[in-house]
């Protein structure tokens, strides 16, 4: 029986001091594309090491890291430790990516998001468009509480403004305690809310205009999807395509009966990942064939 290769763990830390461990999946040639994984909202990166054997298998280089607050994160979000996606975008993914580029200085980068993980990505690359060859996002959309139907986009927005309610009440938000992600600063729910009750991406404490970065961002993307998803619907995922005005965007969804992708959602596509990592693994080697596509 042939072993699996052992995950290499590399910690790094953030221009605040903030520390958070990666953890690197190798593949023997040092040249190879390495794909750089954000986690969704409360989930810790581990959780996706199924999925990154797989795309090992594949020929690719991962590194999956946890969010700010999350798991190997050196902070936890309370009342006193407080932050938004300025924080994750401006301090710690800087670092994350100076990181794995130290450790494959050869190696294309291809940025790769679950959830909210796409959305950071998204507006990290708009802002740093030269930190990778392309994104790739996994039901990722824009939380905007109309990308939903009917009654469901009122339970949504209602959903959104408790959180942020729980927020400026507790000082943080115990999201583990509602179901609904993990322990959450208030700041990262305010951030989260707003893009909710809006469909902007307008960061607390940032001086980035992410909204315009996005319509000039000209890399390539590829979003995968699932029908069937309720946390990220066809209409919330296209919302968040359009926003990509100036990039070629090529669209995965898949329906309830494709082949391997039965009864898929939001989470348990990453423990039955070979139909996303085939579509991930012919995507990366066309834009390597074929860097101008």
């Amino acid at each position: 029986m042939q072993e699996t290769p052992a995950v290499e763990v590399i910690g790094y830390q953030a221009s605040d001091s903030v520390r958070a461990n990666l953890q690197v999946y190798k593949v023997d040639d040092p040249d190879a594309a390495v794909v750089v994984c954000l986690p969704a909202m409360g989930v810790r990166g581990s959780f996706y090491a199924d999925f990154a054997q797989h795309l090992r298998r594949a020929g690719f280089h991962v590194a999956v890291t946890d969010l700010r607050g999350i798991d190997s994160s050196s902070v936890r979000a309370s009342r006193a430790c407080d932050f938004g996606y300025a924080e994750i975008l401006e301090r710690d993914l800087p670092a994350l990516t100076a990181c794995v580029r130290q450790r494959f200085p050869a190696s294309s980068q291809y940025f790769l998001g679950h959830s909210l993980g796409g959305q950071l990505w998204a507006l990290y690359l708009s802002a740093n468009p030269v930190a990778a060859e392309g994104l790739i996002l996994i039901a990722s959309c824009n939380v905007h509480y109309r990308g939903w139907h009917w009654l469901t986009r009122w339970y949504v927005l209602g959903m959104a403004l408790a959180m942020r309610s729980l927020g400026f009440v507790l000082g943080y938000v115990p999201g583990d305690k509602l179901g609904f992600a993990g322990t959450e600063a208030r700041t990262v729910v305010r951030d989260w809310s707003h893009n909710c009750m809006t469909g902007r991406y307008e960061v607390a404490n940032s001086p980035i205009d992410y909204e315009t970065a996005l319509q000039r961002l000209a890399r390539p993307i590829l979003a995968i999807s699932f029908e069937t998803d309720i946390y990220a619907p066809p209409n919330s995922v296209d919302n968040l395509l359009r926003k990509f005005r100036s990039s070629r965007v090529e669209c995965r969804r898949f329906a309830k009966d494709h082949a391997g992708m039965e009864k898929v959602t939001h989470f348990n596509w990453a423990k039955k990942p070979q139909v996303v990592v085939d579509t991930i693994s012919e995507w990366i080697s066309a834009r390597q064939s074929h860097p101008e596509r």
